[in-house]
C-alpha cells in the first residue's frame, strides 16, 4: 500500500485551476482511495487567511489519513460485526431519505405567513409560559457633544416627555445637535444601556429602579437616558419583545401538525389498501 501526500500550498494553486475531480490533483491517496480539495470546500469558513487555510487543510488531510489507516487496520483484524454495521447503515439511509422527504414537503406545503392576530391569539393563551430571563427596558437616549449650547435643556425635556410638545422639542434638538440618539422606545435587554452610556453597571435591576432620568458626562460628551418602562427578570415577557420567538413557535407547531397528519394519512391509506398486516 502506498501513501502519497502533495504539498498543501502547491495543491491550493493547482486545485484552484481545476473544475472537476477527473482533472483535479488528489490532496492525499491511500490504497486506491483519494481525497480532493473539492471534498473539503465546505470545511473552510469564509474570510480565512492563507496561513490559517493551510493549517486547516493540513489538519483535514491528517484526519483523513488517520481514518483510512484505522479503517484498514480494523478491516484486516476482522473484529467488527458486519451484520450490525449493515443494519445501522440501512437504518441511517432510511432516516436520511425520510428526513429529506419530510423537509421538502414542509418547505413546499407549509404556509409561513403569520398574521398579527395569530401571534396575539397564541400569546394570549400561553402568556404565562413566557418569563423574562433578563431585565428589559424601553428608553430614550441622547448623546451630545459638550460644545453644543443649551445641552442642559435635554434633561428638562427628558422629565417632560409625557407632554407631546416637549417630546417634539427634545427630538428636534437632538436631530440637529446630538452625536447619537435613540427614540425607538422598544423593549431591549437592559444590558444594552451599558454600551450607550459607556459605563459598566453591576446591577441593572438597581439602575432601572433608581433612575427615571440618568445623566453623566465625560471629557467630550453629555449622556442623557430616560427610562420609560422596565420589566425585571422573572416577569411575564411582553409580546412585542418575544415576537420572533412566537413566530418560530407557531411555525414549529405547524410543521409538527403537518408531519403528524401526513404520517396518520399514510398509515390509514396503507391499511385501507391491505398493504400492512399487523399481527399483535
Amino acid at each position: 500500500m502506498r501513501l502519497i501526500i502533495i504539498t498543501s500550498v502547491l495543491l491550493i494553486v493547482l486545485a484552484s485551476c481545476n473544475n472537476g475531480k477527473s482533472d483535479e490533483n488528489a490532496l492525499v491517496s491511500y490504497d486506491g482511495k483519494s481525497l480532493y480539495l473539492s471534498d473539503l470546500k465546505e470545511s473552510f469558513p469564509e474570510g480565512l487567511n492563507k496561513n490559517d487555510s493551510i493549517k486547516l487543510l493540513n489538519k483535514l488531510v491528517d484526519n483523513w489519513i488517520t481514518r483510512q489507516l484505522l479503517y484498514d487496520r480494523a478491516m484486516r483484524q476482522q473484529i467488527h460485526n458486519e451484520d450490525e454495521i449493515q443494519r445501522k447503515v440501512e437504518q441511517y439511509e432510511e432516516n436520511l431519505v425520510i428526513h429529506q422527504y419530510k423537509s421538502r414537503l414542509v418547505s413546499e406545503k407549509i404556509d409561513t405567513t403569520i398574521t398579527v392576530d395569530q401571534i396575539k391569539n397564541y400569546f394570549d393563551k400561553h402568556s404565562s409560559e413566557f418569563r423574562l430571563t433578563d431585565n428589559i427596558a424601553k428608553f430614550y437616549f441622547v448623546k451630545i457633544p459638550k460644545s453644543v449650547p443649551n445641552a442642559y435643556k435635554v434633561r428638562e425635556w427628558m422629565y417632560q416627555v409625557s407632554n407631546e410638545d416637549k417630546l417634539m422639542e427634545l427630538k428636534e434638538y437632538s436631530y440637529q445637535n446630538a452625536r447619537f440618539y435613540d427614540f425607538d422606545n422598544e423593549w431591549v435587554n437592559a444590558n444594552n444601556i451599558y454600551d450607550l452610556i459607556n459605563e459598566p453597571l453591576d446591577d441593572s435591576k438597581k439602575f432601572l429602579e433608581n433612575y427615571t432620568v440618568y445623566q453623566k458626562r465625560d471629557s467630550l460628551y453629555y449622556y442623557f437616558l430616560r427610562v420609560n418602562e422596565y420589566l425585571l427578570k422573572g416577569d411575564l415577557a411582553p409580546m412585542d419583545y418575544i415576537l420572533s420567538d412566537l413566530k418560530q413557535i407557531i411555525l414549529s407547531k405547524r410543521r409538527i401538525e403537518f408531519i403528524n397528519t401526513l404520517e396518520s394519512n399514510l398509515r390509514r391509506e396503507a391499511k385501507n389498501n391491505k398493504k400492512i398486516q399487523i399481527n399483535l
